[in-house]
C-alpha cells in the first residue's frame, strides 16, 4: 500500500481494510463495498448519522461513480499486497479480510477510523447485512433529492 494523498486510492484501501474488518465472517462484492464506503462517508445525509465524515460539499454526490474505478484499483493492489483474499464465485468475485489486513487495521487507531467503523456498522446494520440493491436506491433517492434542494431541476 503506497501513497497517502486524501481522496486517493491509499485512503479508501484503508476504509476498506476497516471496513472488512468489522465483517470478519462475510464477504462482500465491489458494489457492496463502494456503497458502504460512499454511505457511512457521508452517513448524515442518509439519516444514519449526525455528521458527515467528508463534509458537506455541493459535488459530493457525483463523488459516486468516480469512486468506482477507485475501489476497483483499491481492491486490486489490497488483494496484490495480501491484505484482502479475492474469492471467486458464481456470481462473481467477493472479498474479505486477511490476516495481514486485520494487522494493519491494529494500528489504525485515530479518531477517523473510529467514526468510520461506527458508520459502518451503521450501514450494515440499516441495509440488511450490506443488501446492494437496497443501497443503491438509497443511493439514487437521496443524489436526486439533493439535486431538487439545489435548484438543479
Amino acid at each position: 500500500m503506497n501513497g497517502s494523498a486524501i481522496g486517493s486510492t491509499f485512503e479508501i484501501s484503508l476504509r476498506i481494510l476497516l471496513m472488512l474488518n468489522e465483517l470478519p465472517n462475510s464477504t462482500l462484492d465491489e458494489q457492496q463495498i463502494g456503497a458502504i464506503d460512499f454511505i457511512s462517508v457521508y452517513a448524515a445525509d442518509f439519516g444514519l448519522l449526525d455528521e458527515n465524515l467528508h463534509g458537506y460539499s455541493n459535488y459530493r454526490f457525483s463523488e459516486y461513480p468516480a469512486r468506482k474505478r477507485m475501489v476497483a484499483s483499491a481492491l486490486k493492489d489490497l488483494v496484490l499486497d495480501g491484505y484482502v483474499r479475492l474469492l471467486p464465485t458464481s456470481t462473481g468475485y467477493r472479498y474479505s479480510i486477511a490476516e495481514a489486513g486485520k494487522t494493519i487495521c491494529g494500528k489504525l487507531t485515530s479518531n477517523y477510523a473510529e467514526e468510520y467503523i461506527i458508520a459502518v456498522q451503521t450501514v450494515i446494520n440499516r441495509f440488511d447485512n450490506a443488501n446492494a440493491e437496497a443501497m443503491l436506491r438509497e443511493i439514487d433517492s437521496v443524489t436526486i433529492q439533493s439535486l431538487k434542494e439545489v435548484g438543479h431541476e
